[in-house]
């Protein structure tokens, strides 16, 4: 009969320290979506084909590897039409 009660009151006492520890006055919590993808100039956003002019520079958010559109975006050199002047790639394969 004893264990019976130790077994109750204890249950009983895990029962209240648990409840008590829950936090019932926490702040809300705001999830984030996926980042922007967004070139920052100035500490402000552009959107993708966005142009500026740095002296006689012109530069176009554009994604940063061509053949991957879901790359980051990043200021490239545009030509006069406002199109990304894009590196070519060597096309060379190193082996050692």
């Amino acid at each position: 009969m004893k264990s019976l009660v130790y077994i109750y009151l204890t249950a009983l006492f895990l029962t209240a320290t648990c409840t008590f520890a829950v936090d019932s006055h926490h702040e809300k919590v705001t999830l984030l979506e996926t980042p922007q993808r967004v070139c920052w100039y100035q500490g402000a956003q552009y959107s993708e084909g966005a142009l500026i002019k740095q002296f006689d520079l012109l530069f176009i958010c554009s994604h940063k590897y061509e053949n991957q559109p879901q790359s980051q975006l990043v200021w490239q050199r545009a030509n006069e039409q406002g199109r990304p002047i894009r590196l070519d790639p060597v096309k060379t394969i190193r082996v050692k």
